[in-house]
């Protein structure tokens, strides 16, 4: 599942949209609800939306920020996952 995910140099990732989310959580700790109905970012987004997302929409799960950049026929096929920073980390300027 490799493939299903790659880190950018921002410290973000893109996933694929049909990555299963127990593949997702050995790279980002999502938390992720037990009872869930939903295997993939394509159906967490959706149960979040509660509607097929939008090119650049946004949903906030745990730490993280997780953005459609691509929706094909109805499909969402690239997401872009972003660590949010917590309140009271200091960010060094380098």
């Amino acid at each position: 599942a490799r493939h299903d995910i790659q880190k950018n140099a921002d410290g973000s990732w893109t996933a694929n949209g049909h990555m299963p989310l127990e593949d997702l959580v050995q790279y980002v700790p999502l938390p992720l609800d037990e009872k869930r109905e939903y295997h993939t970012i394509a159906g967490l987004l959706m149960e979040y939306l509660q509607r097929i997302p939008k090119p650049g929409e946004e949903v906030q799960v745990g730490d993280y920020l997780l953005k459609t950049l691509q929706v094909e026929s109805h499909r969402v096929q690239k997401v872009q996952i972003i660590p949010l920073r917590k309140d009271g980390e200091m960010e060094y300027e380098v």
